[in-house]
């Protein structure tokens, strides 16, 4: 029998001390709980410290002037090894060096676009992983689910008129909104006060047939576990729904781009959920037994009006792009 591929976890200790402050908190924390609960020691995982990004991809993506601007802020660094870690992350799954790989940052990257930053975000992640891989290894289609509670429009403005990404958007709407710009651009307006039930469903009904539509190279997933109840994000997920999506994403990724697939970090601040939804992630990507603690009961969310609308939202954004789950 051949050896699994280990699962790559990229970290830096930096990320924790130059981050920023509201990102930077749960980093050591989550990573000395992956020491503790022995999921770092696995012969499934593999650690790598992360290393900067190169200032010439930088370049392919960002514009000069945002580029020193960064320069001159205290998170240049921290923000140079999130986007490092997830280049690297991205060039270990395609190379067949990791079966996945999970990305710890210091600052965010979806809401970092060519020429600005906000949000915690300074260089877009995403967007420099899937350049480094179309330049360097002539990686053509990308699918990209973000369950972010906010909107991902840096990587919307940087990756969006890349006619080989698609580009799976789910956020927090506190009113009505529009489900899709386009057939690749799939907007996700989910209700603020909803829960597991009806999200991960969502979830389910949509990556799917949107990642077959897409004919994906690779599968990223922006997580932000600001998404969790006690977070600082619009919805209302519980420790259960992390692990329950990560299932059903890295089932996409085997059957749509033979299991290539990449976590990246995004929103979230509290430590006690950082240290449970990413330990319950990873040993999700390197088939470990989950711990106990990971998937403690929490208070269910849902509504019954809730789900309804949550499913006439994903039935309308099937029927309008014709596709069957």
């Amino acid at each position: 029998m051949l050896a699994r591929l280990p699962t790559l976890v990229l970290y830096h200790p930096a990320m924790a001390q130059e981050g920023y402050p509201v990102l930077a908190g749960r980093v050591q924390q989550a990573f000395d709980y992956l020491e503790e609960t022995g999921t770092l020691q696995a012969p499934q995982v593999k650690l790598e410290e992360a290393q900067l990004v190169e200032d010439s991809l930088l370049q392919q993506v960002h514009t000069n002037r945002h580029i020193a601007s960064v320069g001159g802020t205290s998170y240049d660094f921290a923000s140079r090894l999130s986007a490092g870690a997830s280049v690297r992350a991205g060039e270990a799954v395609w190379t067949g060096d990791a079966a996945n790989a999970f990305v710890f940052t210091g600052c965010a990257g979806h809401h970092a676009s060519r020429g600005s930053a906000w949000g915690f975000c300074y260089y877009n992640n995403t967007a420099l992983l899937v350049r480094h891989l179309q330049e360097v290894h002539g990686v053509e289609r990308f699918f990209v689910v973000d369950t972010d509670p906010h909107f991902g429009d840096g990587t919307r403005d940087i990756l969006g008129e890349e006619p080989g990404v698609f580009h799976l958007n789910f956020y927090a709407a506190f009113g009505e909104g529009e489900e899709f710009k386009s057939p690749r651009h799939v907007d996700v307006p989910f209700p603020s006060n909803c829960g597991d039930a009806s999200f991960v469903e969502a979830l389910r009904r949509l990556a799917k047939p949107l990642a077959k539509e897409s004919r994906a190279q690779m599968l990223l997933w922006n997580m932000g576990h600001d998404a969790h109840a006690i977070d600082y994000g619009g919805f209302q997920l519980s420790l259960h729904a992390f692990p329950a999506m990560t299932e059903i994403l890295f089932k996409v990724a085997e059957d749509v781009c033979q299991g290539r697939f990449v976590v990246l970090l995004s929103g979230g601040s509290e430590v006690y959920v950082a240290r449970h939804t990413i330990s319950s992630i990873i040993r999700c990507l390197a088939a470990l037994t989950p711990l106990p603690a990971d998937t403690a009961e929490e208070p269910a969310y849902d509504s019954p009006d809730t789900e309804r609308t949550a499913q006439k939202l994903v039935d309308n954004i099937l029927e309008k792009l014709a596709l069957d789950t």
